[in-house]
């Protein structure tokens, strides 16, 4: 039997719940591998009320060692539900909710910033907006039809002054941000970014908190630096995202194309595309990236790949804009997923419920982790 026909006739017999025992533990390996993830897609695709438009694919996956092996060890119940949206959960015996939960109250966070010129002036951009928004000395500042936040600087500026990009919780940027070098920035949440709104002399450098995405317009003569907690990072023609939260244990710059330099700790590391560096206050590691993953809030979406709880809810935090409170300290808890942010967080928490790794209890803006 060809593999390709091998892999159908598995995925077939598990959604069907022929499969073996045996069937059923190289089918838990395969998909584990993401060697099935094209036959998943396509037994869905079969099901009716679900169209190409509204697919949303969560794989929620855990690894908890009180778990009964036959249940740690199962694979995956597929969900319809009204959205047309749905949930492949690894999970084969489905288990009975017993956390309260009830998402009043809480919504998914919007598109908006808020921009605050030299002047102290405040602009809050939201979609809608068209045509110029302020002049600053030679630089105007524009919403053009790319819907696209624009500075465009004609001449050299007799000083230079700093503009402010804000958002907060539950917000993320309704535009790009264009500078005016024609270098792009994409803020994420609770993020920040200063920067000059013209560039004089040989050096481009901004300042940012939280997270952004940058495409850089590279110009060797004229390097632009982002400075980011205790790291700086330097173009060398490239796209990245840096993640500088300071909930998180490290700052960490993936790199999407190009190049990119960074410096920390008197250490400097060059970036490749597909991997991101960790800085430590003391060090810098470099791994392989999941740029996908990391880099998913731009498209308006979480993907999570066996990520690890703690770090997948401090996401959520910041979009749903909701504390989590752990009851207890949970362990070995990976959980995957793909899905839009705009999806209620309750239908999140329920899908991670199925799991039996975890449960929760919503109690107004406080989400509990509990046993």
């Amino acid at each position: 039997m060809e593999e390709e026909e091998y892999y159908r006739l598995l995925v077939r017999r598990y959604t069907d719940g022929t499969a073996t025992n045996k069937e059923l533990e190289v089918f838990i390996s395969l998909a584990n591998e993401g060697k099935l993830d094209k036959y998943l897609t396509e037994a869905i695709s079969e099901v009716a009320g679900i169209t190409e438009e509204n697919k949303q694919a969560i794989y929620v996956q855990a690894k908890v060692k009180s778990l009964w092996p036959r249940i740690a060890a199962a694979a995956a119940v597929l969900f319809v539900i009204s959205t047309g949206a749905y949930f492949l959960l690894h999970n084969r015996t489905i288990v009975q909710q017993t956390a309260v939960v009830q998402s009043k109250g809480i919504i998914p966070g919007h598109n908006q910033a808020t921009l605050t010129l030299a002047n102290g002036q405040k602009i809050i951009l939201s979609k809608g907006l068209s045509g110029t928004l302020a002049q600053q000395g030679n630089t105007k500042i524009n919403v053009t039809g790319a819907k696209e936040v624009v500075y465009s600087q004609s001449g050299e500026a007799a000083a230079i002054t700093y503009n402010t990009m804000s958002t907060a919780v539950g917000e993320a940027s309704p535009y790009p941000l264009v500078l005016a070098d024609g270098t792009k920035v994409w803020l994420n949440s609770k993020s920040s970014i200063k920067f000059p709104t013209a560039f004089n002399g040989n050096k481009r450098e901004v300042e940012i908190i939280g997270e952004a995405y940058f495409e850089v317009v590279h110009n060797a003569s004229n390097p632009f630096t982002v400075k980011a907690g205790n790291q700086i990072v330097e173009d060398i023609g490239t796209a990245f995202n840096i993640n500088s939260y300071g909930d998180e244990p490290n700052i960490k710059t993936t790199l999407v194309r190009g190049s990119a330099k960074v410096s920390a700790n008197g250490i400097d590391k060059i970036l490749v595309p597909g991997q991101h560096s960790l800085v430590t206050s003391q060090s810098i590691v470099l791994q392989d990236a999941d740029s996908e993953a990391e880099t998913a809030w731009i498209n308006n979406k979480f993907i999570f790949h066996s990520l690890e709880l703690h770090n997948a809810m401090r996401q959520l935090s910041r979009w749903y804009n909701i504390k989590v409170i752990y009851d207890y300290n949970p362990k070995n808890v990976l959980l995957g997923g793909r899905f839009s942010n705009t999806n209620d967080i309750n239908k999140l928490l329920k899908a991670f419920e199925q799991t039996g790794a975890v449960k929760f209890k919503i109690e107004g803006h406080d989400v509990h982790v509990t046993e």
